[in-house]
């Protein structure tokens, strides 16, 4: 099929990849000369390595054309994967519809409720169909492929298409699921949503733990052979962040709030998750005894997640800041996040940033772990010893044996633990 991805964001750049790498004709149309630039200069782009090797390697080889003129073809399908600013320029996506007659119409942008029906309207779109993207940051390439489709579609002529452009992909009939375009996109809010309400539920559960003197861990794997529950989303932590699924559990909110149907269940997803934030602060608060002035505290991690360089929502910002506001000296290292935190805090004497993990715990009197990033997952536990003022260490996300490392000379502190 002849295909065009029209849009600048993620869902456009994986999409786009995706369907040139099962031999469609693609022609990846970004409408942003700086992503374009950066894409044909072979630099790398959404924070993702092998987003951008995967990219280059389709365009070196001619299976994936960006921002060529598209006077040669007739494209069948346009896949419509704006980001938000791209969203809100109507005159400009107008002129893009107006000089095209496609088949169909895929929605593929992370919009919320109602834009499929905005958008078909605004750009005078006949067939349209909406299909929710379920790629995470960290892993862009590979979730593409965890599950099944959903298509948001009212249409039945529009199954032939979907089904022969996502065969190779997906070649099982019963790993399609056609629905209302309404619903479809109820459908992307609710899924966030519940992974939201699994983690909180988690992390309830670890305070309550912890004051019973069990450890969380053993609940949560005996919790998770039961295939009710499963295993996913089902890690006790310091609370999660992202900014596309924080997004996603605010637009939830909005829309069962205009329904009149509240029954303050997200309300206290949300506030356990944001109570969650804090719990490192509040167990260094007890640590110290209230006294954090002037207390060395290092910390591994500052991205949401690993395996990204957003901090957006993430739980060190709520404990850099409470730390701040005690005087204690916080020292930071993140593979990628520590130019983001510069950004936010320039004129913050309190926190100092650091290229090396180990080089950030010199003289620290306590090592906090925030992002589980892989390298963090081993540490070298004589250097710490050696660079640390006091070996205390506080697991945020109950990646280390509590046993090993107080065998190591360390006081372990995790949640729920």
């Amino acid at each position: 099929m002849y295909i065009k991805v029209l849009g600048a964001s993620v869902n456009a750049a994986v999409m786009a990849y995706r369907m040139s790498l099962i031999g469609h004709h693609v022609n990846w149309q970004t409408l942003d000369k700086d992503l374009s630039n950066r894409l044909k200069q072979s630099e790398m782009i959404f924070d993702d390595c092998e987003l951008s090797c995967s990219l280059r390697e389709q365009m070196s080889l001619n299976l994936l054309m960006v921002d060529e003129p598209c006077t040669e073809y007739t494209y069948s399908v346009c896949i419509l994967a704006v980001n938000n600013e791209q969203y809100l320029d109507f005159d400009k996506l107008r002129e893009k519809f107006s000089r095209y007659k496609y088949k169909l119409v895929i929605n593929y942008a992370n919009l919320g409720m109602g834009k499929t029906r905005e958008l078909q309207q605004e750009l005078a779109i006949k067939n349209i169909v909406y299909i929710p993207d379920a790629i995470q940051e960290g892993r862009l390439l590979t979730s593409f492929l965890d599950s099944g489709l959903i298509v948001g579609n009212e249409n039945p002529e529009n199954e032939v298409i979907i089904r022969e452009m996502f065969r190779p992909i997906y070649p099982l009939s019963q790993q399609y699921n056609f629905l209302s375009i309404q619903a479809a996109e109820f459908t992307k809010l609710s899924v966030s949503g519940f992974l939201a309400a699994k983690v909180s539920f988690m992390n309830d559960l670890s305070n309550v733990a912890e004051s019973l003197g069990i450890d969380i861990e053993e609940v949560r794997v005996a919790m998770s052979m039961d295939e009710r529950v499963g295993a996913h989303y089902l890690y006790p932590g310091c609370g999660f962040g992202g900014s596309n699924f924080t997004r996603d559990i605010l637009k939830l909110k909005e829309v069962v709030l205009e329904t009149g149907n509240v029954n303050g269940l997200l309300d206290k997803i949300w506030d356990i998750n944001e109570n969650q934030k804090e719990i490192i602060f509040r167990k260094l608060w007890k640590l110290f005894d209230c006294h954090l002035e002037n207390k060395v505290i290092a910390f591994w991690g500052a991205s949401f997640k690993p395996n990204s360089k957003s901090v957006a929502q993430s739980p060190i910002l709520k404990v850099l800041e409470a730390c701040w506001s005690q005087g204690a000296i916080t020292q930071v290292h993140d593979p990628r996040a520590l130019s983001e935190l510069q950004a936010l805090y320039p004129d913050q004497h309190l926190l100092k940033l650091y290229d090396d993990q180990y080089d950030a715990v010199d003289g620290a009197d306590v090592l906090c772990l925030v992002t589980e990033w892989k390298q963090y997952w081993s540490p070298d536990y004589q250097k710490l010893v050696k660079k640390m003022r006091h070996p205390n260490l506080i697991d945020g996300r109950n990646i280390y044996n509590p046993l090993y490392v107080e065998n190591q000379g360390f006081t372990y502190i995790g949640i729920g633990r």
